[in-house]
């Protein structure tokens, strides 16, 4: 029962991901190029390079759950407007479902090698690694989220709680 709880709510876990990254993407769509990539610090100095870098990572932690244990590169070359990253998001989060229809209980379990950019190499449960993506997503929504701000636009409200207003959760 533990196994088919943690896929249930990795699933639900997963279309909250997508809700609020398309929520996001939805609030940036209206910054100006300019603004889009002004730098203001941080980890990844501008909304764009925050955005492509959240795409980034659910891009090669998908390579990862489905075999390459390095993940593999954005694939962004060309691609620099937020339509055109929507776009490409469309894709990873097309996989991703898949992938999650076609993930078993047992799965969730089963450990996967991944091989860090920094060249760590681990073992870690597939569960594990996804909860992993949509806590990644969550710091780095927040760090855009806060560079709206301090560009004058508005902010969305993503907080998962809104989600399960709209989208309650599974029993």
């Amino acid at each position: 029962f533990a196994e088919q709880l943690m896929l249930t709510q990795l699933r639900e876990q997963f279309a909250y991901n997508r809700w609020a990254n398309l929520r996001l993407l939805d609030a940036c769509e209206a910054l100006s190029r300019d603004d889009l990539v002004r730098e203001l610090g941080g980890s990844f100095p501008s909304v764009w390079l925050t955005l492509t870098h959240l795409y980034g990572g659910e891009n090669t932690w998908l390579a990862r759950w489905q075999g390459t244990p390095t993940g593999r590169r954005p694939d962004l070359e060309g691609v620099d407007t937020v339509n055109g990253l929507r776009a490409k998001w469309d894709g990873v989060w097309q996989q991703q479902c898949a992938l999650l229809d076609a993930t078993s209980d047992a799965d969730v379990r089963r450990v996967i090698p991944v091989v860090l950019l920094s060249g760590k190499r681990l073992d870690q449960q597939l569960g594990a690694t996804m909860r992993h993506c949509v806590n990644h997503a969550t710091y780095h929504r927040g760090q855009v989220t806060n560079f709206l701000r301090m560009l004058g636009a508005n902010p969305v409200p993503l907080d998962l709680v809104l989600y399960y207003h709209e989208h309650p959760p599974a029993d």
